[in-house]
């Protein structure tokens, strides 16, 4: 059905599919590029960001979030609010064709360039830049019991937990700062790593949970003040109604209350609509791309964000504006070819 549509637009230079901050600041390169760009977000713009738990104060100082210079607070680190207000002023002021609700579902190369197909429309494109952000897919506990109404994989609002006993699975920055939020809300918190530390260094042949200095240290403090109990080198095996039962190294259980359960275990890229366009995909999970220009295994098509092995969004948003200046020259030049690029 989708093949029968006509195109939304004429033929655009560059496609970018996702509103992230490397997104956004593709679409405002191209902008200075004068070459014409459609952004195509499934949900809304900073997406990742906006799924943060409200009032969240970001790990990142503003210079390494914001993408116009001065824009966020200077003295502090800026709140999920502020930045999420921040990147929108960015698409709403500069007039970039940024299109929310739009999932992508394919993306096909053609003779003259991509056709990249949502659920109801049809775009062309010239080139396309992927910057899907890197958790597409979000890890399950794959334990008995694990259900929808069991387990939820983000935290929205602390609030809604005051009181109830709450059991917290992860050992990185997302879930220890959920469990910080949470107890300050007034929940009854327990948190479940399967790392043997949360020291930075731990002791050789033992595994370290991945939590940043600055928030393992307050979540140390709760520990010692009882206000969080903490379980290293546990995961869970089982979860029952208003329970859940975790093992430890030595292949021992125990049995933890508790009303609901947060599986904060990280997530990765959703590769499928690079994979369907004929991009490979190396071992670790990750497009194959050329590091120099950040164009896959397809020539034309290009990535960007965390979708690429760039973890800071400082870099992945300076790194976008880069792919763009790219294509805006070979654009120029005439020289954008669909055959397969040099990775």
């Amino acid at each position: 059905m989708l093949r029968s549509l006509e195109p939304i637009d004429p033929m655009h230079d560059l496609a970018v599919i996702g509103a992230g901050p490397a997104g956004i600041s593709a679409a405002r390169e191209a902008g200075l590029q004068s070459i014409s760009c459609v952004v195509l977000e499934r949900g809304v713009v900073a997406d990742t960001v906006y799924r943060y738990p409200l009032a969240t104060v970001l790990f990142s100082t503003s210079n390494e979030v914001e993408i116009e210079r001065g824009a966020l607070p200077a003295e502090r680190k800026p709140t999920r609010e502020e930045v999420l207000a921040h990147y929108n002023n960015v698409a709403r002021l500069e007039n970039l064709n940024v299109r929310c609700g739009r999932e992508v579902v394919g993306i096909v190369r053609t003779a003259g360039g991509f056709e990249i197909k949502t659920r109801t429309e049809r775009y062309t494109s010239q080139t396309v830049l992927a910057a899907l952000g890197g958790f597409g897919r979000v890890r399950k506990l794959g334990v008995p019991g694990e259900s929808s109404g069991s387990v939820s994989y983000r935290l929205v609002d602390p609030r809604r937990y005051q009181t109830k006993r709450v059991l917290v699975v992860g050992g990185g920055n997302s879930a220890a700062e959920a469990a910080l939020a949470l107890s300050a809300a007034g929940a009854i918190v327990t948190i479940c790593v399967r790392a043997a530390s949360l020291d930075a260094e731990p002791a050789v042949g033992s595994t370290s949970a991945t939590i940043k200095p600055w928030v393992r240290e307050p979540l140390e403090r709760a520990a010692a003040e009882s206000l969080i109990r903490i379980h290293i080198a546990t995961e869970v095996d089982r979860i029952d109604s208003g329970s859940v039962v975790i093992k430890n190294a030595t292949d021992s259980f125990e049995t933890v209350q508790c009303d609901h359960v947060f599986a904060l275990i990280g997530a990765d890229p959703d590769t499928s609509l690079l994979e369907q366009a004929g991009a490979s995909i190396a071992s670790d999970g990750r497009p194959v791309y050329n590091p120099h220009t950040n164009e896959t295994t397809v020539g034309g098509l290009f990535v960007a964000g965390h979708l690429t092995r760039e973890r800071h969004i400082k870099n992945a948003v300076e790194s976008a504006r880069n792919t763009v200046r790219l294509i805006a020259a070979r654009l120029r030049e005439g020289s954008v070819g669909y055959g397969r690029a040099q990775v």
